[in-house]
């Protein structure tokens, strides 16, 4: 029903019965699900693989990925080999200011970008080559520093066999950096291997130079994905693990060692561990989110493919499914959720929202069935960005799909200075459904504007047009 479609005779007897209408359903403690403003498409002729969107000072947006184009479509210069750092600078109305690429002859893949206070931007992740291209510094874990321009000012690399995940700003003003290893001593690394792949962070200052590393593991796979900063002034570094109990690892694989769990660890600000926990279901569960809670918990996201066993009270949809676990700043679990429809779900993103609640983004191949309540854009078994609405116990509130008529992929997801949100990914679509842009080659950066509003879009709309008589 339209519910501002009424018998009135005047604009502000509308007003005002919307405005009795928005009183109802805040206090029935209902969810508005966000609109569409706009989307934007960005690429060259090749692949180019958004993963991180950073709100910028000036209300508009950095957009961080790989690209494997040449010039060409928005991509103003050209490769230095395969994948390279490609940066898209755009304003709060989604139009490109600049874009800058960044690498060497080699693969170079980005993980993470931070603000800095000088107006500018560091950006992180692995870079294979030695000396060549933008990269001057020998190891595989690769920082540039840019100006508020795009333009770059240094670069640092560190490590040796490792690959870099993510970064975080620390309160002194420098920088912990957050990876993978399977090195040993040696280099930057200055503690043993526990055995296969371990977590390693390094702090390091404001100019790049290091000041300590620390690595943690059990005897076979871990794999650093998330850090976050704790209430504490310590960090909690989240990732995935294959050990049993082993080395730093005190609690046993939920299926036996034979496939991943989410592993937390919980250090002070020195790198020192305090405590670790280990989360999962009997099969396969990869985290790749990780936010602090207004509580001072911390809410975990990433794709299950688990059963209702070990940690997991809530039975599989499908293939997989998106899993969030909710803890305690002890690392106590508090609750976990899945949502899920009959085929794929992978979860890209997890962000506080103003009611207490969170929003849960990733990406759907699933048609309909399970959790999803709005069709795929397309046909069965094609991917969609899917959102995910709970509330601050993790009860569903609504979920919404926005795609084309071929695959797109939802890796990042921020919230906005006007109280909305942007979705980021990749898309092989050209113009159609929700894709408003052709594509510019293969894969292209989509990324979509949404808005909250309260009020029913007719009531807005009236309230525009008299407030402008």
């Amino acid at each position: 029903m339209d519910s501002c479609l009424l018998p009135s005779i005047t604009p502000y007897s509308i007003i005002r019965w919307c405005i009795i209408w928005l009183f109802v359903i805040s206090s029935a403690h209902l969810s508005a699900q966000p609109t569409k403003q706009w989307d934007k498409t960005f690429g060259g002729s090749g692949n180019d693989v958004l993963s991180i969107t950073l709100p910028t000072a000036d209300g508009g947006y950095l957009l961080c990925g790989v690209s494997y184009s040449s010039a060409g479509g928005d991509k103003t210069q050209p490769n230095w080999g395969e994948g390279d750092y490609w940066i898209v600078k755009i304003g709060k109305d989604g139009i490109k200011q600049w874009d800058k690429t960044f690498g060497t002859t080699d693969n170079d893949v980005f993980k993470s970008v931070i603000a800095t206070p000088d107006g500018g931007y560091l950006l992180g992740g692995t870079a294979y080559a030695f000396l060549n291209g933008d990269k001057t510094k020998f190891g595989n874990m690769w920082l540039l520093k840019i100006d508020a321009n795009g333009n770059k000012l240094w670069d640092k690399a560190y490590g040796g066999n490792s690959g870099f995940s993510d970064m975080i700003s620390t309160a002194d003003g420098g920088y912990l950096l957050g990876g993978t290893t399977a090195s040993g001593i040696g280099g930057d690394k200055t503690q043993p291997s526990r055995g296969g792949y371990d977590y390693w962070i390094i702090k390091i200052d404001a100019n790049g130079i290091k000041q300590w590393d620390k690595a943690f593991g059990g005897n076979q796979s871990d794999q650093l994905i998330k850090l976050v900063a704790s209430v504490d002034g310590g960090y909690l570094l989240g990732g995935k693990s294959v050990s049993g109990i082993n080395g730093d690892k005190t609690e046993p694989s939920r299926d036996g060692s034979t496939t991943f769990d989410y592993w937390i660890v919980k250090i002070d600000a020195n790198g020192t561990k305090q405590w670790d926990k280990t989360y999962g279901g009997v099969s396969t569960d990869e985290l790749s989110a990780l936010i602090t809670t207004p509580d001072g918990g911390y809410l975990l996201g990433g794709t299950s493919s688990s059963h209702s066993t070990g940690d997991k009270t809530q039975p599989s949809r499908g293939a997989s499914d998106y899993w969030i676990v909710k803890i305690g700043k002890d690392g106590t679990k508090q609750w976990d959720k899945t949502f899920g429809g009959k085929y794929v779900e992978s979860l890209g993103a997890v962000v506080s929202t103003p009611d207490g609640g969170y929003l849960i983004g990733g990406y759907s191949n699933s048609y309909s069935g399970g959790d999803l309540t709005d069709p795929g854009k397309s046909v069965p078994r094609i991917s969609d960005f899917w959102l995910v609405k709970v509330n601050a116990n993790g009860a569903k509130q609504w979920d919404k799909m926005y795609g084309g008529l071929s695959n797109e992929y939802l890796f990042t997801l921020v919230t906005t200075s006007d109280k909305g949100y942007l979705l980021g990914g990749t898309s092989a679509s050209n113009i159609g459904v929700d894709k408003t842009q052709p594509s510019q080659g293969n894969n292209d950066y989509w990324i979509v504007k949404l808005i909250e509003c309260t009020l029913p879009a007719r009531c807005v709309s009236i309230i525009s047009i008299v407030k402008t008589k």
